[in-house]
């Protein structure tokens, strides 16, 4: 069977998001299924704390192989190449995903034996016996970062010839593995299967992109090959040595904000068994709508604002930010809402089967309902950093990141041991967020303070985008769009109030005692809530509403008609 669809270009921007956001839904469910699946069988507990701590090691380590494998980096250099000569393209990813490759794996091999001295110091709370097997999943887990930067590099080509659907079902498999991993690895090897089945899931991520870029001419190439790409091609050389000087910036932002990361689980992993397991499961679910949503329409938006800087077209690159802005609101602020309302519910429902008890639910929901308030700067947080790419800016995004590291970090400490001791200030906190009658409530310090850092991150770095944009194109315009915006606010505000009835008018004739009214009590008022988002906004006249019912009614995925309301002109 031909998968002819794989091989079809998206051009549209509002049809590639809702590819990409469809593919982000369908990942984020599967990812769903696999948390659901691990709490089922392990708990908020040790092992759990142990896994995602583990985790850490591989995550930074793919944060500094971004030094060769940012696509956010490669992208502009990778089409500055495509229009100038195909061959140099050609040239250039094979030459850098062979580069890539043979440093990550000499690194990977430096780490595989330092591993038992960086674990203490990841997780200082944890026994001997846990560090070891901390180690091992560590060990399991080193070739995913390899394979994942790989992964990125061969995206770029995708990204470029809007080959969407394959670029959306990496993730998809990610998942895929790991759930394998799950159902198959660990009833033989037990927790140490769950590094198997992420190697396992990298591999699939890296493999279903290498393989449609291959087709299309960009590969790896043999060492003699790469030594004369070098000698007799100074440009590609040239390309590669711009890949690491944008690169370098974006490395130290995102090593900052793993680190950060990485001093909050060693924080967790001081308080009580679980916490680590609690913040990392609410972190994951705060993530799903910024992962279908925001980073889908910022993936689809980014080569439209690369190629409006290299045209030097301010109009243009300020359009496309501005649209970003407004559908990624569009879609996350009523999604914040509505979680926050019914966080109980998509806690009990994503995690809430096996060894995880009803504790857990509450601590877990209350930490997730402190991550709600940065919901929607975490996703312009995520367009905001493209923005800077795309005008080949990676010192501000580092210089914030720097900043907003320590605070939250420090933030973290401070509130983590508040919460932790028995005064008027923590429990009135604990029971804003409903756990006031837990005997460990510390861990919602961990959420409050990533909330606080992710808030200040975007607000920052929307005041020196616009300053920088002005600067490169010598303008003084700015984004438009704030009745916009301010319609998104109100319709989304209407959209959890409507929320919270639907959920207290069920309270007593539908009680939260089985999984089937947990799911119908929590669908139905989310239903209720977006039901009324889309009516308030469609009495307003929202923009986004009539641009999205014209993208719907359309050919989404023709290749010559393209909807004129979101990005301009249509491209011929």
């Amino acid at each position: 069977m031909r998968l002819a669809f794989l091989k079809q270009e998206v051009a549209n921007v509002h049809a590639a998001a809702l590819l990409l956001g469809t593919a982000g839904l369908a990942s984020r469910l599967v990812g769903v299924v696999r948390n659901r699946l691990l709490f089922a069988e392990f708990g908020a507990g040790r092992e759990l704390d142990i896994y995602y701590a583990a985790f850490q090691i591989p995550d930074f380590m793919a944060a500094v192989f971004l030094l060769g494998a940012a696509s956010a980096a490669i992208l502009p250099i990778f089409q500055e190449y495509l229009i100038e000569d195909r061959k140099k393209a050609k040239a250039f990813i094979a030459a850098l995903s062979t580069l890539f490759f043979l440093a990550a794996l000499a690194l990977s091999a430096v780490v595989f034996f330092a591993v038992p001295a960086i674990v203490p110091l990841i997780a200082p709370g944890f026994s001997s016996g846990e560090r070891s097997l901390m180690t091992a999943l560590v060990r399991l887990m080193l070739i995913s970062p390899i394979l994942f930067g790989l992964s990125g590099i061969f995206s770029v080509v995708l990204q470029s010839f809007r080959l969407f659907f394959v670029y959306a079902l990496a993730p998809i498999l990610y998942n895929m593995g790991i759930v394998v991993g799950i159902l198959l690895f660990v009833p033989i090897f037990g927790v140490r299967g769950l590094g198997m089945g992420v190697a396992l899931g990298a591999l699939l991520h890296m493999s279903v992109q290498y393989i449609f870029a291959a087709r299309l001419g960009f590969g790896l190439t043999r060492i003699p090959d790469l030594v004369w790409k070098f000698q007799t091609k100074s440009g590609i050389a040239v390309g590669i040595r711009k890949v690491l000087v944008l690169s370098f910036p974006r490395v130290l932002a995102i090593s900052l904000s793993q680190l950060t990361v990485l001093v909050l689980i060693a924080i967790g992993s001081t308080l009580a068994e679980g916490s680590v397991a609690v913040f990392s499961a609410a972190y994951d679910l705060y993530f799903v709508p910024i992962g279908i949503f925001a980073a889908s329409y910022a993936v689809a938006v980014f080569p439209r604002m690369a190629r409006a800087a290299a045209l030097d077209s301010g109009r243009d690159f300020l359009e496309e930010l501005s649209a970003g802005i407004h559908s990624i609101l569009f879609w996350v602020m009523p999604a914040a809402v509505l979680v926050l309302v019914l966080r109980a519910h998509i806690v009990r429902v994503g995690l809430g089967a096996g060894a995880f008890s009803w504790e857990d639910t509450r601590l877990t929901a209350a930490v997730l309902a402190s991550l709600c308030i940065a919901m929607a700067a975490g996703a312009l947080h995520i367009l905001l950093i493209r923005g800077f790419y795309a005008l080949g800016n990676t010192r501000i995004p580092l210089a914030v990141n720097a900043v907003t590291s320590v605070g939250t970090v420090g933030i973290a400490w401070a509130l983590t041991r508040a919460l932790g001791r028995a005064s008027p200030e923590s429990v009135a906190i604990a029971a804003l967020f409903r756990i006031q009658d837990m005997a460990h409530p510390a861990v919602l310090g961990m959420g409050l303070a990533f909330a606080a850092g992710v808030v200040i991150n975007a607000l920052a770095l929307w005041i020196l985008l616009i300053r920088a944009a002005r600067r490169r194109f010598g303008i003084r315009a700015a984004p438009t769009g704030a009745k916009t915006i301010g319609q998104i606010a109100c319709a989304a505000l209407g959209a959890g109030i409507a929320a919270y009835a639907v959920r207290a008018s069920f309270s007593q004739t539908l009680p939260l005692i089985t999984f089937a009214r947990v799911l119908l009590q929590g669908a139905v008022a989310a239903g209720a809530g977006f039901g009324v988002y889309w009516a308030v906004l469609s009495m307003l006249g929202n923009e986004e509403v009539g641009a999205l019912r014209k993208s719907i009614t359309r050919r989404l995925f023709s290749l010559r008609r393209l909807p004129a309301e979101w990005g301009g002109e249509a491209e011929k």
